[in-house]
C-alpha cells in the first residue's frame, strides 16, 4: 500500500509587517482606496473634454525674420543699399548663431539663428535697435519688419472655386475671409488670392503739355487731397468738437474727382480728365486653379492655447451653412483637414489600449484568476486617465497630439507589468496561505521593492527627454511626460488601489465543472512540468557556464555594431513617410519670368494627371481627389494634391 505524504505549506514570512506602511493602511481602507480610482478615473474623463487638442506639441522657434521691400531695385542695389548694411549693423549682437539674408528684385529679406543660451524675445529687441538705427537707407524703401518666427498650428484649408473671373471670386473671398474672422474661437486666418489690388494713374505727355503740368504736381495733388486729416477742434458749451477732414480715395472713380489744377477762369481739372485711371490688380499673370477652376484659398490656424478640433468643427458647419447661400457653379470646400489625423491617431489609441486589456484580462483569466485579471486590467484606465487629469497643469504643459498619444501607445505595454507582477505575488500567498487582509498585504509587499525600482529605471530612462533645449526639445517633453506620468500612476494603482480590491475579492473554490477551472488546471500544470523538465536544468547550466553566456551576448553587440558601422544596417534620420497631401514646390532662377514659371508648374501638373491616369488603369481607382496648382511669385508656385482615403493604392510616398 503507497501513502501519499501531503504536500507541506510553506511557511508564513513573519518578516513582513502587514500592519504598517501606506500599503497596508489603503489595502485595509477600501474606501480611501475607491475614492482615489473614483477621482483619478471622474477627473481624467473631465479633462478630455477640455485639454487641448493639437497636431503637434507647440515648438518654440529660435529665428528671428525680416523683410525690407523696395520697390523697383534691382538685386545688386537692393544688396548695396539694405542688405550689406543691416549685416554689418548685426555684428556687434550677441547671441546671434547665423545670419542668412537674400538681396532679390524689389526687396531683401533674411533670417537670424539665436543661439540656445539666449533669449529670443531679448535679441529680437537688440536686432529692432540695431536696424532702427541704420539711417543711410535708401529714399525709395518701404518700412523694414523685423518678428520672431513662430510655430502655427495648421487646422485647414478651404477653396472657393468655380465659374467666376479672378475679380469676382476674390471679392467673394474676402467677404468669406470676413465672415469666418467673426466666428467664435477662430483667431488666426489668411486669405491667399492672388494679386493684391491696385490702383494705377497713367498720364500721357500730350496732357500733361496742354495743362502745363508734371509728373510732380500730380503726385503732390494726389498726395495732398486723398488723405485723412485731423482740423482740429471748436470749442462748445459742453466741451470740445473734434473736427476732421476724411478724404482718403479707395476706389478708382474716387480718384478720378481729384482736383488737380485750377484755371484762371474758376474750372477745376479733375484727375480723371487728364489721366487714365485703372482700378484692378498688380502688373503680373494670377493662376490659382483648384481642381481645374479658378479659386481663392483660406487658411484656419489655431493659437498656441487652443484645441484644433473645436475651431475646425465651427468652420465646418460655417462651410456647410455657407455652401447654401453662394451663387450658382460656385463652391466653397474644406482641404487638408488635420483633425482628421489627430483623430485617427486617439483612435488607435483607444484601440490598443482595448486590445491590450482585452489581452491582459485573458492571460491572467487563465492563468490566475477571472477577479484578478479583471482588477489588474483596470490599471489601464486609471493610468491613462490619470495621465490626462495631470497634462494640463502648468509644470507639465502637455497637450493631445500625435506625438503624445505616440507615448501612450509606447507605454500601453509597461503599465500592466507592475500590477501583474503585484497580483501575481498575492495570488501565490492566498493559495498557499488563504484569503486573508493580512496575506494579501504579505504578497504585495514582497515584491514591492523590486517592481518600484524597476518602474524607476524605466523612468530614469525617460527623464533626460524633459530636460532638452532647443526648438525640437516639446518633442521629447511629451514623450517623456506622458511615459513617466504613465508610470508614476502604475504604482499608485498597483501599490495602492489593486490591494484593497485583492482584499474585498472572493475566492472561489476550484470546480471541476467549471472549463475555465478546468482550463486554468490544465495549464498551470504543464506550466510547472515545463519549468521542472526544460526551464529548470537549462537554467543551471546557463548558471554553470555563465562566461560562456556572457560572452555569448557580448558577442552578439559586437556583430550587431559591425552590422551598423558595415552599412548592412542603414540609418536614417527620417524615414518616409506617407503623407495624404504631397506638394511640389517650384523655385525658379532670380531672372525667370512669370511664364516660365507657369509652364513649369503646368509640366508638373501634367506628369501628376498622366501618373494618376496610369494607376487608375492599372489598380481601378485614382488617387488624387483634389488638386490645388497656385501661382505664389514671379518666381514661386506651388502644387498640393490630397490623396483619396477610400481609393488608396499604393503608399503616398511612391506616388511622389
Amino acid at each position: 500500500m503507497t501513502t501519499v505524504t501531503p504536500k507541506e505549506k510553506p511557511e508564513i514570512d513573519h518578516t513582513i509587517d502587514t500592519n504598517v506602511g501606506i500599503i497596508a493602511w489603503f489595502s485595509r481602507n477600501s474606501v480611501a482606496a475607491n475614492l482615489l480610482m473614483i477621482f483619478i478615473l471622474v477627473g481624467g474623463l473631465l479633462t478630455i473634454q477640455t485639454i487641448n487638442k493639437q497636431m503637434f506639441p507647440q515648438v518654440k522657434i529660435n529665428w528671428i525674420s525680416y523683410n525690407a521691400p523696395y520697390p523697383g531695385a534691382a538685386p545688386q542695389e537692393v544688396e548695396e543699399g539694405i542688405t550689406i548694411k543691416i549685416e554689418e549693423a548685426l555684428e556687434t549682437i550677441q547671441g546671434l548663431k547665423r545670419v542668412i539674408t537674400y538681396s532679390n528684385r524689389n526687396f531683401s529679406n533674411g533670417w537670424f539663428e539665436v543661439e540656445l543660451d539666449y533669449d529670443p524675445q531679448v535679441v529680437l529687441e537688440e536686432v529692432k535697435s540695431a536696424i532702427d538705427s541704420i539711417s543711410s537707407f535708401p529714399d525709395g524703401m518701404e518700412r523694414i519688419k523685423v518678428e520672431r518666427e513662430k510655430f502655427r498650428q495648421e487646422v485647414m484649408y478651404l477653396s472657393l472655386y468655380g465659374d467666376l473671373s479672378n475679380s469676382e471670386l476674390k471679392e467673394l473671398g474676402r467677404k468669406v475671409h470676413n465672415e469666418i474672422q467673426q466666428l467664435p474661437m477662430v483667431n488666426i486666418s489668411e486669405l491667399y488670392s492672388g494679386l493684391a489690388y491696385e490702383i494705377s494713374i497713367e498720364v500721357s505727355k500730350d496732357k500733361l503739355r496742354e495743362y502745363g503740368l508734371s509728373f510732380n504736381s500730380i503726385a503732390n495733388a494726389v498726395r495732398n487731397y486723398s488723405r485723412n486729416m485731423s482740423a482740429g477742434q471748436i470749442r462748445a458749451e459742453n466741451g470740445y468738437i473734434n473736427l476732421r477732414v476724411e478724404n482718403q480715395a479707395y476706389r478708382g472713380h474716387e480718384f478720378e474727382q481729384i482736383p488737380v489744377v485750377t484755371l484762371a477762369d474758376g474750372t477745376r481739372i479733375v484727375l480723371g480728365e487728364i489721366a487714365t485711371i485703372n482700378d484692378g490688380f498688380e502688373e503680373g499673370l494670377q493662376y490659382s486653379k483648384f481642381n481645374g477652376e479658378n479659386s481663392v484659398t483660406l487658411f484656419i490656424g489655431a493659437a498656441d492655447n487652443q484645441s484644433i478640433t473645436g475651431i475646425a468643427e465651427v468652420v465646418k458647419k460655417y462651410v456647410e451653412n455657407k455652401s447654401e447661400t453662394l451663387p450658382q457653379g460656385v463652391k466653397l470646400e474644406t482641404w487638408v483637414d488635420m483633425t482628421y489625423y489627430l483623430e485617427g491617431r486617439l483612435n488607435m489609441m483607444v484601440d490598443n489600449m482595448k486590445s491590450g486589456a482585452v489581452l491582459v484580462f485573458i492571460m491572467l483569466a487563465l492563468f490566475l484568476r477571472v477577479r484578478l485579471a479583471f482588477w489588474v486590467m483596470m490599471g489601464l484606465p486609471v493610468c491613462f486617465l490619470g495621465t490626462l487629469l495631470v497634462m494640463p497643469l502648468e509644470f507639465v504643459n502637455v497637450t493631445i497630439n500625435v506625438i503624445s498619444l505616440f507615448a501612450f501607445i509606447l507605454v500601453l505595454g509597461i503599465v500592466v507589468d507592475d500590477a501583474i507582477v503585484m497580483g501575481e505575488s498575492a495570488h501565490d500567498e492566498i493559495e498557499e496561505h488563504g484569503h486573508s487582509t493580512d496575506n494579501v498585504i504579505r504578497g504585495v509587499k514582497r515584491v514591492a521593492m523590486p517592481a518600484t525600482f524597476g518602474v524607476l529605471t524605466t523612468i530614469a530612462v525617460f527623464l533626460p527627454f524633459l530636460f532638452g533645449e532647443g526648438p525640437s526639445s516639446a518633442f521629447g517633453k511629451a514623450i517623456g511626460s506622458v511615459v513617466i506620468l504613465c508610470l508614476i500612476f502604475s504604482l499608485i494603482e498597483s501599490k495602492l488601489i489593486l490591494p484593497a480590491h485583492l482584499v474585498k475579492m472572493k475566492m472561489k473554490a476550484f470546480n471541476p465543472r467549471n472549463p475555465i477551472d478546468r482550463l486554468r488546471a490544465w495549464i498551470d500544470v504543464n506550466l510547472k512540468k515545463f519549468i521542472d523538465n526544460y526551464y529548470s536544468p537549462a537554467l543551471a547550466v546557463f548558471i554553470e557556464y555563465r562566461y560562456a553566456i556572457l560572452m555569448f551576448f557580448i558577442s552578439l553587440m559586437l556583430i550587431s555594431a559591425g552590422l551598423f558601422s558595415g552599412g548592412f544596417v542603414r540609418f536614417v534620420g527620417q524615414p518616409k513617410i506617407p503623407h495624404d497631401f504631397p506638394r511640389v514646390t517650384v523655385e525658379m532662377n532670380v531672372d525667370a519670368s512669370e511664364k516660365a514659371t507657369l509652364d513649369t508648374l503646368l509640366n508638373i501638373q501634367g506628369v501628376i494627371n498622366r501618373i494618376d491616369r496610369d494607376i487608375e488603369a492599372k489598380y481601378g481607382n485614382s488617387m488624387i481627389s483634389d488638386m490645388q496648382v497656385d501661382l505664389r511669385t514671379r518666381t514661386s508656385g506651388q502644387l498640393m494634391v490630397t490623396v483619396s482615403y477610400t481609393h488608396l493604392t499604393l503608399p503616398t510616398s511612391d506616388l511622389v
